[in-house]
């Protein structure tokens, strides 16, 4: 399989946006603690879940979607302002991934007492912010944006 320029752009984009979804929801929640959810701590086993929900499944799925749909295009990168401007949006439209990182956050946030026990709480170095919707609007516009943003470049 030959990847296209755009398609190139973009995963390497989306592998950096990814890495970093990923350290900074270990360090901030630890929901990567699979030790203790092995061992049946439910708080750990609930954190992990969503976490491959949230912060795997989705992202992956919704790179993958974006992939192919550049796949299927021919998108020039001509010494133009376009063809700049056509680097630019794709490299901005991996930047979705930090959407599925605020949603994360918001579901932990609003239900803290499910994802963490008391003692756990107390230790981690966040403030508990509970507004799910706070979270959830500039997440799914995190989606959503840069997504137009890719289609805009397939279309200029």
């Amino acid at each position: 399989m030959t990847l296209n320029d755009a398609q190139q752009i973009f995963s390497f984009f989306f592998a950096i946006y990814f890495f970093m979804i990923v350290e900074r929801s270990h360090q901030t929640y630890r929901p990567w603690d699979t030790y203790q959810a092995i061992r049946g701590r439910s708080h750990n086993i609930n954190r992990l879940v969503l976490a491959w929900i949230v912060l795997m499944i989705l992202p992956v799925t919704q790179f993958a979607i974006l992939f192919t749909l550049l796949g299927s295009f021919d998108v020039p990168f001509d010494a133009t302002i376009n063809g700049v401007f056509r680097i630019i949006l794709i490299s901005i439209s991996s930047f979705f991934t930090f959407g599925y990182f605020r949603i994360y956050e918001g579901f932990l946030h609003r239900s803290p007492e499910m994802f963490f026990p008391e003692d756990e709480l107390r230790e981690l170095a966040f403030e508990l912010r509970p507004d799910f919707w706070a979270h959830f609007i500039p997440g799914a516009l995190y989606l959503i944006v840069p997504t137009l943003l890719l289609v805009t470049a397939l279309y200029i």
